[in-house]
C-alpha cells in the first residue's frame, strides 16, 4: 500500500487500508478453512468488496478531517491458498512472478502514461519517462469514491518467486534488471536488499518497498 497525499495523509490512507484488508482476511480465513474447496470467483469478490470497504471508509474519514482531504492509497496485493494465486491490485505498485529466468507481470498500471500506452497513444517504452507516469488514475480514497478492483487468479509452480513493489522500484530498475537480480540471488531477503540497493544506487528518488517470496513447494 503507497500512500498519496500531504501532511502525512498518505501514510494514514496505506496503514487503515492494511488494517482494513487484514480483518478481512481473519474473517474470511474463519469462514473458509480450505479456500481450495470454494468458488474462486466467489473468493475473487471477497477481495473486491474488501477493497471497497476500505475506499469507503478512507473517504468517510477524509470528510471529517481536513488535513486527510484527498488521501489515497495504492493497494496490491498476494494471497496464497495452496498453489492458488489470487492477485488484487488498483494504483501502481506492482506483483511481478519470476519462473524459469522470465519476469512476468501480474498487474496493470493505472497510471494516465500506462492507459495511453494501452490505447496506443504512445508507445510502451515512452512510458517511464512520460510525464504523466505517475498521474494515477485510480486508487483507494483521493477525490472520489468507486475504486477499481482488478483481480486475477493464477496457478503456482515450485521455485516461483513473487514480487510485491512500490513505484519506487521500477521508477528506479527496469524489469531486465530486475529479472537478472532474481536470476542472480537465491534467497528473497538478499534479493530485496540487492533491490533496493541497486534502486538507491540509481537515484532512488521514492520510498521503494519490496516483499519477496520464494515458493519451495504447492
Amino acid at each position: 500500500a503507497d500512500g498519496m497525499g500531504g501532511h502525512q495523509a498518505g501514510e494514514i490512507a496505506s496503514a487503515h487500508t492494511v488494517e482494513t484488508i487484514e480483518t478481512f482476511i481473519l474473517h474470511l480465513l474463519k469462514r473458509f478453512s480450505n479456500l481450495q474447496a470454494t468458488d474462486e470467483q466467489a473468493v475473487l469478490k471477497e477481495f473486491q468488496d474488501a477493497l471497497r470497504q476500505a475506499d469507503a471508509r478512507l473517504l468517510e474519514e477524509a470528510a471529517h478531517i481536513p488535513e486527510w482531504a484527498h488521501m489515497g492509497t495504492t493497494l496490491t496485493m498476494a494471497f496464497v491458498s495452496g498453489r492458488a494465486l489470487f492477485v488484487i491490485h488498483a494504483g501502481d505498485s506492482r506483483c511481478y512472478l519470476f519462473r524459469a529466468g522470465q519476469l512476468l507481470p501480474l498487474t496493470l498500471d493505472h497510471t494516465i502514461a500506462a492507459e495511453m500506452a494501452r490505447r496506443g497513444i504512445i508507445k510502451p517504452e515512452e512510458v517511464r519517462s512520460h510525464q504523466w507516469r505517475h498521474v494515477v488514475t485510480n486508487a483507494l480514497g483521493g477525490n472520489e469514491a468507486g475504486v477499481q478492483v482488478d483481480v486475477r487468479k493464477a496457478d503456482l509452480e515450485p521455485g516461483d518467486v513473487l514480487l510485491l513493489c512500490s513505484d519506487g522500484l521500477t521508477d528506479m530498475l527496469p524489469d531486465d534488471r530486475i529479472a537478472g537480480i532474481f536470476a542472480e540471488e537465491g534467497e528473497p531477503e538478499a534479493a530485496c536488499r540487492r533491490l533496493v540497493d541497486e534502486a538507491n544506487a540509481e537515484g532512488g528518488r521514492d520510498n521503494i518497498t519490496c516483499i519477496v517470496t520464494r515458493v519451495e513447494a504447492v
